[in-house]
């Protein structure tokens, strides 16, 4: 899958293969094209970009309700202007 493809309803961003600030640019335009209450899913690769991604979430107004490790790489669920809603990690 493509980045900003949507699966079953949700944009999935990977950014698996890209730097901290790549990810948050391909997050921010997913984002543009989306209202509120939809979902993305952000795939990163390490921790420094799971860092990044859940603190501009949080800076943008963006709730990320679940987030977990799964074939060596971080997938978290983000929420456009849901913030608020509070955040819970879970794992596979």
């Amino acid at each position: 899958m493509t980045e900003g493809q949507r699966a079953a309803g949700v944009v999935i961003v990977d950014g698996t293969a890209r730097e901290c600030t790549g990810v948050i640019a391909a997050l921010e335009h997913a984002m543009d094209n989306l209202g509120d209450g939809e979902t993305v899913e952000a795939l990163v690769a390490d921790v420094p970009s799971r860092v990044d991604v859940r603190a501009w979430a949080e800076r943008k107004g963006h709730a990320i309700p679940s987030e977990r490790r799964e074939a060596g790489r971080f997938r978290l669920t983000i929420i456009k202007g849901a913030a608020g809603g509070g955040t819970r990690r879970t794992s596979s």
